[in-house]
């Protein structure tokens, strides 16, 4: 996992967020690319030297955040925004390929209704990396029990599953999976990716009316310190990402929740 993108917003969660995930690059000697979640870049904001001034000044406030968090600033490199959020990531995904964007769960909204706030929402609806929703104000914690969710095995490229295998190798993980048998299953969804049963302990079934019910039934039991799900085009959050906000009737997680990108 060599380079990592934090989003940066005005929340007071932003410094802990940037601490969760300089605490996973150290543990994959990772570069760390900050990148302001709000860019000046609007129709609000269409005049080139307003645009520029509100610019110089989010860089400056992410410096200072970074500058009172760490000394080790080459580590630690600031994107400067050239267009919206999602197309300055596609670029630099696209220059210098990013393994991982580190998120939190809610980033500057006040509706605690909000389980994923549109910064979030939009970045796993809209790029196709993969995204480790950090819950709000923790620290990092090695994972020793993940717990993969999913109603169809199949695994369309196997990059889809680096960051999984990454975490899972890195810290010695035991990865458990969850095949929840929604309205509709067919005995297609049987066909199990071959990589995962082999890093695999045990795979366990379920029978509800969506995934995240069958997250439900099983969390409590098996305790996971990772939740895992695949965003395919038509899958785990086909309904929810209709909207980029989620709320938390629909889903809701209190451990990292890493959303691999597994397109149809």
């Amino acid at each position: 996992m060599h380079n990592i993108l934090v989003p940066i917003g005005v929340s007071k969660h932003a410094k802990t967020t940037l601490l969760y995930a300089l605490e996973i690059a150290r543990s994959f000697q990772s570069n760390v690319y900050v990148i302001d979640a709000y860019p000046a870049f609007s129709s609000l904001t269409s005049l080139a030297n307003v645009s520029a001034k509100l610019q110089d000044e989010n860089i400056s406030r992410i410096k200072t955040m970074v500058s009172s968090i760490t000394n080790d600033l080459d580590q630690i490199k600031i994107v400067r925004s050239e267009q919206d959020l999602i197309g300055s990531i596609k670029k630099l995904n696209k220059t210098i390929g990013l393994d991982l964007i580190v998120t939190a769960a809610l980033n500057n909204d006040v509706n605690n209704d909000v389980f994923l706030g549109k910064i979030a929402g939009s970045m796993i609806k809209r790029t196709s990396i993969p995204v480790l929703v950090a819950p709000l104000g923790t620290s990092f914690k090695a994972p020793k029990k993940m717990l993969l969710a999913f109603k169809t095995g199949e695994v369309k490229a196997s990059s889809t599953l680096n960051s999984l295998v990454s975490f899972q190798d890195k810290f010695e993980a035991k990865l458990k999976l969850l095949l929840v048998k929604v309205p509709g299953f067919a005995n297609r969804n049987h066909q199990l990716n071959d990589g995962l049963m082999q890093r695999a302990e045990q795979l366990i079934y379920s029978s509800n009316a969506t995934i995240y019910q069958g997250v439900l039934e099983h969390f409590q039991e098996q305790k996971p310190d990772m939740l895992v799900a695949f965003k395919r085009e038509r899958g785990f959050f086909e309904k929810l990402w209709e909207s980029d906000i989620i709320f938390k009737k629909d889903f809701y997680c209190t451990v990292p929740l890493l959303v691999l990108k597994n397109k149809e």
